[in-house]
């Protein structure tokens, strides 16, 4: 058994200065091409799960800088109580994860990334996309995130 896919579309960066970051990696990578939106059929009820627990609120900034084949989310948390703001807190301005799109079911890869060991911290369910961070540092040094877009 292993992962769905391997194709990562996105690496998340966090940091506490948004605008310096953003302005850093445009003018490495320019702004690219955003991808196409996919339609959206909401056919799951929402819910943000984090370490166990209901989220709540999780304020952030947040934009995307385009390369050819995938993108940077950048992120800078206002709050304390999600996965990016403790990223943020234990290892500074820095890539906090790779996402990687699950050909789905999602809870095909939850299944493999827990028996691998890797504990799942965050889930959000959208209606139209589920997305899950498994924590991976002690082994890779980012957290992974599998999404799953519905078709």
């Amino acid at each position: 058994m292993a992962l769905s896919s391997t194709s990562i579309v996105k690496v998340i960066v966090v940091t506490d200065d948004l605008d310096r970051t953003v302005a850093a990696y445009k003018k490495l990578f320019g702004t690219g091409t955003e991808p196409k939106e996919l339609p959206r059929n909401n056919c799951r009820e929402p819910f943000t799960v984090y370490k166990g627990q209901p989220g709540g609120d999780m304020p952030m900034r947040v934009e995307s800088v385009f390369s050819d084949n995938f993108w940077f989310e950048i992120i800078q948390p206002m709050g304390d109580n999600d996965p990016w703001a403790q990223w943020l807190k234990d290892h500074g301005t820095s890539i906090c994860s790779v996402c990687l799109m699950s050909d789905g079911p999602l809870e095909e890869d939850e299944a493999f990334m827990k028996e691998a060991g890797y504990e799942s911290i965050f889930k959000q369910e959208k209606g139209f996309e589920a997305y899950e961070y498994f924590d991976a540092s002690k082994d890779l040094g980012v957290l992974v995130e599998m999404k799953e877009h519905y078709k």
